[in-house]
């Protein structure tokens, strides 16, 4: 059987994994996916996972002493991560903290206080999940399937990657400890941000996104769709399509929010007479974000996934779930694969981010923060909806696009092509989140910036990836919500009829983030050893599906802590001194980095307003000596 290139970015790496809990295994998974060598120790308590350890090589004691004694063993034998959790006995993680070698990464993943071995609601309660997700007349409900666990994994398996890349032009080892706390307080999409910014605090909305209306989970003739109208634009077709009487409160975004309980219940009123799967093609036709509200079985049978063949069989006929990426790699060798690892530092590093709204900042942000250099790019008529009407200052856009250069281009335009095309040349890193009919209008496959540079990286973030039946289809977070089951599996069950719930922030968007800079490290990894650009064909719906994958393979829900957890409001968590935050110039503080290591100390630097560095940046490219520009042809 042909090995796929996503299997193989990290063939060689040699990873050891002392973890319990299902974020360190979800970690360990990621790396042993994409071609890592994984060997897990665990005692005979330790249950192992189909879905988290089926390509590890597990090593299983039957004693505490025991353990120890084999982890010392290991110890002595060469590795480049070694990854292990809050989970692990007091004296192991002094021993492995002091026994840092020359050579070898360490990943700590820090659970805060209180979490369990099963690590979800726990994760959820005290990061504020619970308290933003649900009914407000009703008790709080828990995100469906292991969503902040594996979120907080897949951010201990992107440190990992992101210090072995420094470590190929250091050769230094490094610590890095992962601050789970800080991670689930990032998916609440800006809340502690802004609250940090006005003291403004956000409480349960509903079924329905909080900011954006119509954006929300309504009744169809055989089940539930997700409707999704988030601008005026798209409203106006809606409100067309769906006949329904013009009101002057809904002709603006912030009158449909606030009259949203009368505006669902007409739009109920018309979805219930369609089934939800005419309601979902035919409101993607017209380019709204609108799903089908599936259930496990769905996702199991939907069209795009088999398209896809994202879910598959072990040998042993184990059912599982593929990377939720493709990768490719580039036309031509290079002349010298060593060009970007002799640089010294992050400096040396440019990214090219096309992406607007949440997934792909962030994705990017986690470089700028370590020192890369980031441009932002943005359309004069379409600046990054994150913006909103506060422009740099919005507390949420402060959040992700810190540290980064910002330009303007219109890639309509024959003259700003061209400037777009001299960047490529001169970067590294290309990352995308448009639709995929996007670039290729635009002239800009990956063929055509293969031709400009060709050991470019290039990231594509679509919200259902570059192929199958619903590539072109559009999504917000809460449409891969409703497609990958979390929306299923968030159920109020007080409510008559258990209807599916929407999270209470979009955690697809943070969880497309992270898979987003660990795959792209992956790929940059690869870059060292090949020589070749690679394109990572990144699905945001299969990355949602992971949260959820434990119920689609296995029909494993999250276990209820024997002790619950107190429920923490954002408020609340502002006063907490673990998490993370950041002073920035010209402004408040907003949240801070995922993790804390020596040397990672973020920059400081405010976002960039609209266009701010356009001068500064064609400068640079013009001062690239041709010297650069032959190294990578």
């Amino acid at each position: 059987m042909v090995k796929e290139l996503e299997n193989d970015l990290l063939t060689g790496l040699r990873i050891l994994e002392l973890t319990t809990g299902p974020s360190g295994g979800y970690a360990g998974r990621l790396f042993a996916e994409s071609g890592a060598q994984v060997t897990k120790v665990i005692t005979v308590t330790t249950s192992v996972s189909d879905f988290r350890d089926c390509k590890k090589e597990i090593i299983e004691t039957c004693s505490e002493l025991e353990f120890n004694d084999t982890v010392m063993n290991l110890l002595s034998k060469q590795w480049d991560i070694v990854l292990w959790d809050s989970h692990l006995s007091l004296k192991l993680k002094s021993i492995l903290a002091a026994k840092m070698e020359k050579s070898w990464i360490g990943i700590y993943i820090e659970l805060p206080q209180g979490v369990d071995l099963d690590e979800e609601h726990a994760l959820q309660a005290l990061g504020g999940w619970m308290d933003l997700t649900g009914d407000p007349n009703f008790p709080p409900l828990a995100v469906g399937g292991y969503s902040a666990a594996y979120l907080v994994g897949a951010h201990a398996a992107a440190a990992g990657l992101l210090a072995l890349l420094e470590r190929g032009w250091t050769g230094k080892p490094r610590l890095v400890q992962i601050q789970a706390l800080t991670i689930a307080v990032s998916a609440l999409e800006g809340a502690f941000s802004t609250f940090l910014a006005s003291g403004i605090s956000r409480s349960r909305s509903g079924n329905r996104h909080n900011k954006l209306a119509p954006m929300a989970i309504l009744p169809a003739l055989d089940s539930w769709v997700f409707i999704g109208a988030p601008v005026d634009e798209k409203w106006e077709l809606l409100e067309g399509w769906a006949e329904l009487s013009r009101r002057r409160e809904w002709s603006s975004n912030e009158g449909r929010r606030l009259d949203c309980v009368a505006l669902e219940k007409a739009l109920g009123n018309w979805s219930s007479r369609m089934t939800s799967e005419e309601l979902f093609l035919i409101g993607q036709a017209f380019r709204m974000p609108f799903a089908k509200v599936q259930t496990p079985d769905g996702v199991l049978h939907c069209p795009q996934l088999d398209a896809r063949s994202f879910f598959n069989k072990s040998t042993a006929g184990i059912p599982g779930m593929r990377l939720p990426w493709k990768a490719h790699t580039g036309p031509v060798p290079l002349k010298n694969s060593d060009t970007y690892f002799e640089k010294s530092s992050w400096k040396g590093l440019r990214i090219l981010d096309l992406t607007g709204m949440w997934s792909g900042p962030y994705c990017t942000r986690l470089f700028a923060d370590l020192g890369a250099e980031v441009i932002k790019i943005e359309a004069p008529h379409r600046p990054d909806g994150i913006r909103s009407n506060r422009g740099s200052q919005a507390p949420f856009f402060r959040e992700l696009n810190r540290n980064k250069l910002g330009i303007q281009l219109d890639l309509r335009l024959e003259s700003d092509l061209i400037r777009f095309l001299d960047l490529v040349k001169v970067s590294d890193v290309l990352i995308e989140n448009f639709s995929p009919r996007v670039m290729p209008n635009f002239g800009l496959s990956k063929e055509e910036l293969w031709k400009a540079r060709p050991d470019l990286t290039i990231v594509s973030l679509s919200a259902f990836g570059q192929t199958g039946p619903y590539r072109d289809f559009v999504g917000y977070g809460p449409t891969l919500e409703a497609m990958s089951g979390i929306a299923s599996l968030t159920k109020n069950s007080a409510k008559e009829s258990e209807i599916p719930w929407l999270p209470g922030f979009s955690v697809s968007d943070i969880g497309a983030g992270i898979h987003g800079a660990f795959a792209l490290a992956a790929a940059l990894i690869f870059r060292k050893r090949e020589g070749k650009g690679t394109h990572i064909d990144a699905s945001q719906y299969e990355i949602a599906c992971q949260f959820t994958a434990d119920y689609l393979l296995n029909r494993r829900l999250p276990k209820t802590p024997s002790i619950h957890n107190r429920v923490y409001g954002i408020s609340e968590l502002a006063l907490k001194e673990e998490i993370s935050r950041l002073v920035i110039d010209e402004g408040p503080p907003v949240l801070g980095m995922p993790w804390k290591s020596n040397g990672w100390e973020a920059q400081t630097n405010p976002p960039p307003e609209l266009g701010q560095h356009m001068d500064e940046v064609l400068k640079r490219v013009e001062s690239c000596s041709n010297t650069e520009l032959a190294s990578v042809f």
